[in-house]
C-alpha cells in the first residue's frame, strides 16, 4: 500500500496557505515570487486532488468554503512543523554544537550569564539552548543534555545535581526595610507563582500560622515573579538558586535568612554514548564545577 497518496505537491500547499490567509491569489503570487494564473492553476489542480472546492471566488477576491477552513489548519500545522524541522537541523551546520534543553527560568536566571564562561571553559563548544519546555527523551529527540527540575533525576540516564532548590523572601531593599519580622509578612503583597511549595509551608515552617488572606500577584513563571519583585511589585518567595544573580547584585536581598528546601532541584542528564563527545563532555565537567559554586548552600 503507497503511504501519503492523498498528499498533494508542496508547493500546492504552500500556494494554497498563502492565497487563503491573503484571500486573493494575485497577493499570494507575489508572496510567493509566482504568476497570478500559476496560482490559481495550483489552488484547481489541489482541489481537483482534494475532491472538493477550498474557495468561493469573486473576482480578484477568494474566500474558504468550509472545507477549506477546516484543510487550512491542517495545512499550517504541517507546514509550521516542517519549518520547524528545518530550523531544528541548524545546529548540526556548525562543528561542536552542543545542544542542551532546559526550563525558561533556569535558563534566563542561571544559565544565561554563565555562557561566556563556558564558552571560555570549552572553547570548540557552540552552545544551542532550547527552552521550549518540550517532554524530555533522548530516544527521539536530537539534543546532548538537558536540564530538569524534579525531586530526583529519571532512571536510565547520567545524572548531575546542579542545585537543590532553596525558598526564601526576596524582594528590593526598599521593601525590604519595612519587614522586620517574619509576621509583617501576613500584611504585605505576596508575589505567587506555581512551584508546588509555597508561602504557607514556609510561613510555617518559620513558626507563622498564615492568615489565609493573600494578596499580590500570581504568575506561571518563576523568572516573571522575581522579575516583578525586582521592579518593587511585592514580595516573591524566590528560589535561592534562581534569585542567586540579583541577590549579588544588589536587585534583589534576602530579608530573612531562613530557606526552605523545596524538595526538588535541577538536574542536568545525558547519555554514556553521547558524553563521548568531546564537547558535550567538557560542558558537562563545567556544570559539575558551576554546581560546586552556585548552590545556596555553598554561599558564605
Amino acid at each position: 500500500m503507497v503511504k501519503f497518496r492523498h498528499i498533494p505537491p508542496t508547493q500546492f500547499l504552500k500556494g494554497f496557505e498563502a492565497a487563503s490567509r491573503l484571500e486573493s491569489f494575485s497577493r499570494a503570487a507575489e508572496e510567493l515570487g509566482l504568476s497570478q494564473s500559476a496560482i490559481s492553476h495550483q489552488m484547481r489542480l489541489l482541489e481537483g486532488h482534494i475532491g472538493q472546492p477550498l474557495f468561493m471566488r469573486f473576482g480578484r477576491e477568494v474566500r474558504l468554503t468550509d472545507a477549506g477552513r477546516d484543510y487550512q489548519r491542517t495545512v499550517r500545522r504541517c507546514l509550521d512543523l516542517l519549518e520547524e524541522g528545518y530550523r531544528r537541523l541548524e545546529p548540526y551546520r556548525k562543528p561542536g554544537s552542543v545542544v542542551i534543553y532546559a526550563p525558561r527560568d533556569f535558563s534566563r536566571r542561571w544559565l544565561l550569564h554563565r555562557l561566556p564562561a563556558l564558552r571560555a571553559a570549552v572553547p570548540a563548544c557552540e552552545p544551542w539552548l532550547d527552552t521550549s519546555g518540550a517532554p524530555v527523551d533522548f530516544e527521539t529527540m536530537e539534543l546532548d543534555l538537558a536540564i530538569v527540575y524534579a525531586d530526583a533525576p529519571p532512571e536510565g540516564c547520567e545524572s548531575l545535581l546542579i542545585a537543590r532548590d532553596f525558598l526564601s523572601p526576596v524582594t528590593t531593599k526598599d521593601l525590604a526595610s519595612t519587614l522586620r519580622a517574619p509576621t509583617d509578612l501576613l500584611g504585605a503583597s505576596l508575589i505567587h507563582d506555581e512551584r508546588p511549595t509555597g508561602w504557607a509551608d514556609w510561613l510555617r515552617s518559620i513558626g507563622v500560622e498564615p492568615n489565609g488572606t493573600w494578596h499580590g500577584t500570581n504568575f506561571s513563571d518563576s523568572d516573571l515573579a522575581l522579575a516583578a519583585a525586582e521592579q518593587g511589585q511585592g514580595v516573591a518567595l524566590g528560589s535561592l538558586t534562581l534569585a542567586g544573580e540579583a541577590i549579588a547584585s544588589g536587585a534583589l536581598v534576602q530579608p530573612y535568612e531562613h530557606m526552605l528546601d523545596a524538595g526538588r532541584g535541577w538536574y542536568a542528564i545525558s547519555t554514556r554514548d553521547r558524553l563521548w563527545d568531546v564537547d558535550v563532555l567538557g560542558t558537562w565537567a563545567w556544570l559539575r564545577e558551576q554546581a560546586l559554586m552556585a548552590s545556596p548552600q555553598h554561599r558564605s
